[in-house]
């Protein structure tokens, strides 16, 4: 009730006050104050509005766009567009270098997420034409986009798919590369944090000339960017604490929750050297006389007593020993990346009725790192690691205890850093090219065609990846009486194997490690072939003005292949295997957008229009299905309008949805024992997927006061419906269900997608299928206001702005119609198919399906500066709401909340964090076209670091602390 009070508020505001655009992010045209929008803007009578495909002079279309110039950048210091777009509020930083450091796909790259439904869901544009995919998942990397060509980037935060087709759900990021630039420009830095690492070096430069008496002109433009990143969670206090999610078994004691978020917290089942799991390895008395319980092995020939400290309730985490795995023990907190790219431009006018123009741009962009380490933990199944009494490497003082005791076997969990230290090497690189001519038809109509072709390719390795087969055979190892140690397995044997010591860091030899390790590849190849034509013109007018109108057409081609090594194919590593795959589709499209005065110059009515479009778009895999988009902006008087839009909008299945399948090892809490631990996650592809279809409401105002020279104000509500989105049942949710199926007298649905060994409170999972299905669906809606004020004083101009974001709910459903479950005991059991995510600020994903996870109700952007003739400085905030970690779990203080519920979870708030940041600038030389300015940002001016629990969070938060950055801009 109090948030929705806030939002008819905040609206009430917004309708009484109306819209206008900030001073670095305007509708429209842009901002006509700063030297880029006057000197390199678009011609007048030629600005098309993203968002729409008209092209008219004065024209503001009804759906919002906010305009970034190529000044805010480099106000923010920023090397990556995609960067700069993760600060505002209507965006969700989803795939980053602070964000996706644990996956071994995608990594390096930076995607466009508005609105939190998903990065698949925005579609990223350049000039207004499509970019080849750089990911299976049509996404494209921000990184591959040089900054040194940006003019502006604009951004509709509302559905354009009737304008530009699939994947426009969220909105739209349309890049504007520079069309005019004569002389050449340049922007040197270096960066480093306050710790001493993520050191970045940069370079960007871009150089123009025009040619054949100013009819034709030729712009290039490149840029260099390597950051070390930072290697180590051990690097940072913050991450080095321990913050973790600790599960409790099933039973556990009266009054404790399923589970709890705690710090300090460590892995004591799978230490590094081993230590002894399973029966006589445990704390259940149950099992008798623990006598291997403890007995650990530190380093080769030495035998360990370990001490556990505080266990909880049972549960394989611990946190308090120091002989404990820290959790992220190997991972990299921030991923390093070295990244190039260059763009040209040629522009070449043959008559005054026919321009050509062709381009071309090619980038690569990649990490190196180090990724988690595997750990083994299980106490049965095929994977676990089984040791024999005879094993040949055991050590005689434990030999001795199981002959006393009749114990033939046990089980050993270990840490693997010594033979198995994963190290991902992912890059990415594409080239696009495209030609086109536009032509002058006479009376106000114009035409223009081009054709595009463009190729990404993903070469990703993991290093160091276990082949399972070749490790079960080659620790179980025995002695012959000849003193040989050999595997035992005969099979093994004839093909090589080498036998493989694991008790004590570094026992195993050279030779056992090359055997048991190998490098798992993957190259995905994508291509993307477009040919498009449109015609723009006034065929008549109206009393209001003159009728435009837009139509056009295009026809793309995707196609994607997936080659990988032969033991990932046959899935032999421990986890990941992606499988080769190969597939293509082609859609083909057709369009008609009409903007229609419908008032002009009226008491009331200073001006009335309707923007309507319609598009028909044919998809080889799934049929034809038609969008639209209906607006009306309406000016009742001069610096009032008021806007808004309702659409249907749509997004294709991608090529990874359509064709890939893969693995990965995901940590799940096994229902029939409680205990989580890591477990194969299999991705399942679907050939038959429909479109997702989206309905989207925009209701806007506008307020630009002529008594208040300089204000501007914005308000906008937004509403996005999401019906068959793609998704999968979660893993978590197909295993619960799974267990519920069981308890009810056999498996059904969901255990058909589980393997499972064992029974009762013994049952294992072995792995957990998602497949892909038409089934889930998403709806959010809030509110988008900003207000800006710009004002001369002490010889110089202040620029202040507001800019956020609040979501009223982001609720995703996965399909099933479960609503919330209660036992006899009326317990709740589950919060069903429907979960309201806004608030959630942990459970973060990339947003690959349906991306719905974490969002705060409010974030908020604030900065304040001065520039004069010398110099400039500015200071920019940003503000982020508390929430909780998780929705579908209930903790102390919910009406729901019961210790002996299986969602029980321990206080699991988080605080709200602000982030003040610095920039400012020197003019050296200014003289003409002649200008040097050196410039100095500090990020995270006050050092905060992420709230608790800092690991089960990631996106929203800084995770470098404060650090500085030194350059130096040219321009001759």
């Amino acid at each position: 009730m109090k948030h929705r009070t806030w939002l008819l508020a905040t609206a009430a505001f917004g309708a009484a006050l109306a819209v206008a655009t900030p001073a670095y992010a305007q509708d429209a045209q842009g901002d006509q104050d700063t030297p880029a929008a006057s000197d390199e803007a678009p011609r007048e009578g030629e600005i098309i509005v993203t968002g729409s495909r008209v092209a008219r002079s004065g024209f503001d279309a009804p759906t919002p766009t906010t305009v970034l110039t190529s000044e805010a950048l480099d106000t923010r210091g920023l090397s990556n567009v995609g960067d700069f777009l993760n600060e505002i509020p209507s965006f969700r930083p989803s795939v980053t270098n602070q964000t996706n450091t644990q996956s071994s796909n995608l990594s390096g790259a930076t995607f466009a997420d508005l609105r939190a439904l998903g990065n698949i869901r925005t579609l990223t544009l350049i000039d207004g034409r499509r970019h080849v995919p750089t990911a299976s998942t049509g996404q494209v990397d921000m990184n591959l986009i040089p900054t040194a060509m940006i003019e502006r980037v604009e951004v509709v935060t509302g559905g354009a798919s009737a304008a530009y087709g699939s994947d426009a759900i969220s909105g739209v990021v349309n890049v504007i590369f520079k069309r005019n630039l004569e002389g050449l420009k340049g922007d040197v830095s270096l960066g480093i944090a306050e710790e001493g690492d993520n050191f970045e070096r940069r370079a960007s430069l871009a150089w123009g000339t025009k040619f054949a008496d100013g009819r034709g002109s030729f712009i290039i433009g490149g840029e260099y960017v390597k950051s070390d990143g930072v290697a180590s969670f051990f690097e940072r206090d913050w991450a080095a604490r321990g913050d973790e999610v600790v599960s409790y078994a099933t039973s556990r004691p009266a009054g404790t929750p399923s589970r709890m978020y705690a710090t300090g917290v460590q892995y004591v089942n799978s230490l590094v050297g081993g230590v002894i799991l399973g029966v006589n390895a445990d704390t259940n008395a149950a099992n008798g006389v623990d006598v291997l319980r403890g007995i650990y092995f530190p380093t080769p020939g030495t035998v360990g007593s370990f001490t556990y400290g505080t266990e909880t309730g049972g549960s394989s985490i611990n946190f308090s020993s120091s002989a404990g795995v820290h959790t992220r023990s190997g991972h990299t907190l921030v991923l390093p990346i070295n990244r190039h790219s260059v763009v040209a431009k040629l522009d070449y006018e043959v008559n005054d009725s026919i321009k050509v123009f062709v381009e071309g741009g090619y980038g690569s962009s990649g990490s190196n790192y180090s990724g988690p380490m595997p750990r083994d933990t299980a106490v049965s199944g095929a994977n676990a690691i089984l040791i024999r009494r005879d094993n040949a490497f055991l050590p005689a003082s434990v030999a001795s205890i199981m002959d006393a005791n009749g114990i033939t076997q046990f089980y050993m969990g270990r840490s693997n850093p010594d033979f198995s230290r994963t190290r991902i090497v992912n890059f990415n690189t594409t080239y696009r090219v495209v030609g086109g001519v536009e032509g002058d038809l006479g009376g106000g109509w114009t035409w223009d065609a081009y054709a595009q072709y463009g190729h990404n390719s993903l070469n990703s390795q993991i290093r160091n990846m276990r082949i399972q087969q070749n490790f079960l055979w080659a620790y179980d190892a025995i002695k012959l009486p000849s003193g040989q140690i050999v595997c035992r397995n005969d099979t093994a044997r004839a093909l090589g194997c080498v036998p493989l010591n694991l008790f004590g860091e570094g026992a195993m030899s050279a030779a056992a490690i090359d055997y048991v390790n190998g490098t798992q590849f993957q190259q995905i190849n994508i291509s993307q072939s477009v040919v498009a034509a449109n015609l723009r013109g006034e065929p008549f007018s109206t009393w209001a003005g003159p009728v435009s109108l837009a139509v056009g057409a295009e026809y793309r081609q995707d196609k994607a292949e997936s080659i990988v090594d032969s033991i990932a194919e046959a899935r032999g590593y421990n986890f990941s295997n992606p499988q080769p795959y190969a597939g293509s589709f082609n859609t083909k499209e057709a369009y008609a957008e009409v903007v229609v005065p419908l008032a002009k110059d009226m008491a009331g009515f200073k001006s009335l229009e309707f923007n309507g479009a319609i598009r028909y778009t044919d998809y080889e895999s799934s049929g034809g299905v038609t969008t639209w988009k209906a607006g009306l902006t309406w000016e009742p008087l001069d610096g009032v309008r008021l806007r808004g839009t309702r659409s249907r909008d749509i997004r294709a299945p991608n090529s990874s949805e359509l064709f890939a399948s893969t693995s990965t090892q995901s940590t799940l809490r096994n229902p029939f024992n409680g205990v989580s631990r890591s477990y194969q996650v299999i991705f399942k592809p679907s050939p038959t997927l429909a479109p997702e279809k989206a309905d989207t409401l925009t209701l806007g105002a506008v307020f630009e006061p002529r008594f208040i020279p300089g204000l501007s104000v914005s308000v906008d509500y937004y509403n996005i419906k999401i019906g068959g989105a793609i998704s999968n049942y979660p893993a978590q949710q197909i295993l619960d269900n799974c267990y519920a199926e069981i308890q009810g007298g056999g498996a059904g649905t969901f255990c058909s997608n589980v393997v499972l060994t064992g029974s009762g409170t013994s049952t294992e999972i072995v792995s957990v299928t998602q497949a892909l299905l038409n089934l889930a669906s998403l709806k959010t809606d809030g509110v988008d206001f900003e207000v800006a004020y710009r004002f001369d004083g002490l010889g110089g101009r202040f620029s202040t702005r507001l800019y956020g974001s609040y979501v009223h709910k982001l609720v995703s459903d996965d399909g099933l119609g479960i609503a919330p479950t209660y036992n006899a005991a009326g317990i709740i059991q589950t919060r069903g198919s429907v979960i309201d995510r806004a608030g959630q600020l942990g459970g973060f994903t990339s947003g690959l399906n349906t991306g719905a996870t974490s969002v705060p109700h409010w974030q908020l952007n604030a900065s304040l500066g001065y520039s004069n003739d010398l110099f400039s400085t500015t200071f920019t905030g940003r503000w982020i709401d508390s929430g909780i970690v998780d929705a579908t779990l209930v903790q102390p203080g919910d009406p729901d909340y019961n210790a002996a519920s299986p969602i029980s979870v321990g206080p699991m708030n988080v605080d709200s964090r602000f982030y003040l940041n610095w920039s400012g600038s020197v003019n050296i030389v200014d003289s003409g076209n002649n200008k040097i300015q050196l410039y100095g940002v500090v990020n995270n001016l006050l050092n905060v670091d992420p709230p608790f629990p800092a690991t089960q969070l990631a996106g929203f938060y800084d995770r470098i602390g404060r650090s500085y950055k030194i350059g130096v801009r040219f321009e001759f």
